[in-house]
């Protein structure tokens, strides 16, 4: 059971960034068989890729952490940075699926103690289901909302809000024990989420 759980973790934290990656070759090779290619757009996507394999083998680092049951290094994170990082990763799929997302910061306490890629691994795969979410909705504009808020003294969260089809009601009591899904390809159940943490100095 154990080896069946730490194997679905890694094929599923890392089949975003390889895939990521894919595409991301996959336009490189096209703009390199373009004559009006620009060395400005081959260097972003070369960067891009670079930026993927960082956030792959992390995946490893993160993993190799849980199994050696080392203590989390945490510090202070500030969750603007979070959120920004995550929305430029992210700008490639949320334009070929015509998506807005929009960053609302609603406190001033934005810093947390955390681990960075921990918590733009948790809201990269949040905004990835609202993605997921808007694929069957039929609304004249498709928008997700990443929001900053204190919702209760010395707690800082990040909501994450779409205007989707919504969380089957089947599967609501369990969409957040690991590896649940409704999809096919084996993503994340398509939802919308919060996550929280104690704000920090």
């Amino acid at each position: 059971m154990a080896v069946r759980v730490m194997t679905a973790y890694v094929a599923h934290e890392l089949n975003h960034p390889l895939g990521t990656i894919i595409n991301l070759a996959n336009m490189l090779s096209r703009r390199l068989a373009d004559s009006a290619a620009r060395p400005k757009d081959i260097s972003e996507h070369l960067r891009d890729i670079k930026a993927e394999a960082v956030r792959a083998t992390s995946v490893i680092k993160n993993m190799r952490m849980l199994t050696d049951h080392r203590p989390t290094a945490h510090e202070s994170v500030s969750l603007v940075e979070v959120c920004q990082d995550t929305i430029a990763r992210m700008k490639p799929l949320a334009r070929s699926k015509q998506v807005k997302i929009r960053l609302e910061v609603r406190t001033a306490f934005v810093r947390v103690q955390g681990v960075k890629e921990l918590l733009e691994t948790a809201l990269y795969n949040f905004v990835i289901n609202s993605i997921a979410a808007l694929d069957g909705a039929n609304v004249t504009s498709r928008l997700v909302t990443i929001r900053i808020l204190t919702r209760e003294p010395g707690e800082t969260a990040i909501q994450v809000l779409d205007n989707g089809i919504g969380v089957p009601a089947s599967i609501l009591d369990k969409i957040f024990e690991p590896f649940v899904t409704t999809r096919p390809d084996g993503n994340m159940p398509r939802s919308t989420a919060a996550s929280g943490c104690r704000s920090g100095t």
